[in-house]
């Protein structure tokens, strides 16, 4: 399910700025300008009795010649994640648009380096326990008998 949220901010980004996107790693004879999507880091946390929580943190790079380019690029993006009230359309396998959103954390964008800008995305994900566990867990007895149930 993180390939659409991924694929969802890269649809999202391209559509405001023109830049060789790369993924995975970015290479010594890179193009310039340029957009690193490395992959979110994820923190889980306790929700409640029937979901959890995931918190996923992406550190978009956007770079180029000058470190006012690369800037530029950055705050392009930012203010366009705030101006759709910090939603990122989902796209589907084909990166048409499915019409379904997700919300962001309030972005962050600093200098890491000259000609370097980061984009700190981040976003909240819960998830059901699974349903076998969580029925277990509701159906509570006491002397053999269901807690709840009249004979």
């Amino acid at each position: 399910m993180l390939e659409y949220e991924v694929a969802a901010i890269y649809y999202f980004v391209a559509g405001i700025i023109t830049a060789q996107p790369y993924f995975e790693e970015v290479p010594l004879d890179m193009l310039l300008p340029c957009v690193f999507y490395p992959t979110p880091a994820p923190a889980a946390s306790g929700f409640s009795v029937n979901a959890f929580m995931t918190e996923f943190a992406m550190y978009i790079k956007f770079m180029d010649h000058s470190t006012m380019a690369a800037y530029e690029m950055g705050e392009k993006v930012l203010q366009a994640i705030m101006g759709n009230r910090r939603k990122v359309p989902l796209v589907d396998e084909a990166g048409k648009l499915t019409g379904k959103n997700f919300r962001v954390n309030m972005p962050k964008l600093k200098k890491i380096e000259n000609g370097v800008y980061q984009l700190e995305l981040s976003w909240n994900r819960h998830t059901r326990y699974n349903a076998k566990e969580v029925t277990l867990a509701r159906d509570i007895f006491m002397n053999g008998l269901p807690i709840g149930k009249e004979d």
